[in-house]
């Protein structure tokens, strides 16, 4: 049985907030746009999409990146998913089915 969990992520500002919901908005089949997390340097948090583009996001702190890091590889290797993920302000706030 799954259970939800909710977690709220802090960005840099709303921009990079706007940014990783959108990332993170689930696909037809229920899939997110990521393929992987390339790297995490200081703050910023670079992602790997499924088309193989990279696109990075700018977090509040290194500990956030880190954290959110975490999160999606748990994500990519299917440990979690993304039941919904909004933004308000430069807060992400992402539900997780577990």
């Amino acid at each position: 049985m799954s259970s939800m969990k909710v977690q709220d992520f802090d960005c840099d500002d709303s921009y990079e907030a706007e940014k990783l919901a959108g990332l993170l908005s689930l696909n037809a089949d229920n899939s997110s746009y990521i393929y992987g997390v390339a790297t995490v340097i200081e703050n910023e948090i670079v992602v790997t999409l499924k088309d193989r583009s990279s696109h990075s996001i700018i977090m509040r702190d290194h500990n956030a990146a880190v954290n959110l890091s975490l999160v999606l590889q748990d994500v990519i290797d299917g440990k979690k998913a993304v039941s919904k993920c909004d933004f308000k302000g430069y807060t992400v706030n992402i539900i997780l089915n577990e």
